[in-house]
C-alpha cells in the first residue's frame, strides 16, 4: 500500500487502536497529526486525529483546521526509515525530516508517541 494514502491511514489507525501499549500510554493524550511526503505533490498530506489515545478520525488537510503536529520528509528520507537504514527516533532536520509541534507535549508523551512510530514501521507492504 502507498504511504500517505487513505488506505495507509486506515491500516495505521487500525494498528494503533488495536495496540494496547500505545492506547494505554496515550490515554490522556489528544492531538491532530499531519504526515506528508514533501516531494510527492500527487499525494495529499494525511491528517490523523487522536482523542485520549485512540485514533478517532483521519482524512485530508482541508478537513482539519487544528493540526498540532506535523511530520514531513521527502520520499528518499521516508524510504530510508521504512527500509531500516535510518531510525526515525534519532533523525535530525538535516536527515530530510521536518517536525513541528509543541515539544513539551511531545516529551511528556514520548514513550507512547515512540510506540506509535514503531507501529508505523512495523506495517507490511508499505511503498514510499
Amino acid at each position: 500500500m502507498q504511504l500517505m494514502t487513505p488506505e495507509w491511514a486506515a491500516a495505521y489507525t487500525e494498528a494503533w487502536n488495536n495496540d494496547e501499549e500505545v492506547t494505554k500510554k496515550l490515554r490522556k493524550f489528544s492531538s491532530v497529526f499531519k504526515y506528508s511526503i514533501s516531494d510527492r505533490k500527487d499525494l495529499e498530506p494525511i491528517v490523523i486525529e487522536v482523542e485520549k489515545g485512540i485514533c478517532a478520525t483521519f482524512g485530508t488537510e482541508d478537513q482539519y483546521d487544528n493540526v498540532e503536529f506535523e511530520i514531513t520528509a521527502d520520499s528518499n528520507s521516508w524510504k530510508k526509515v521504512f527500509e531500516g537504514e535510518r531510525n526515525i527516533k534519532k533523525i535530525k532536520l538535516t536527515d530530510g525530516f521536518d517536525f513541528k509541534g509543541p515539544k513539551v507535549k511531545a516529551m511528556m508523551n514520548k514513550s507512547g508517541l515512540e510506540r506509535s512510530v514503531e507501529l508505523m514501521l512495523q506495517m507490511e507492504n508499505v511503498v514510499v
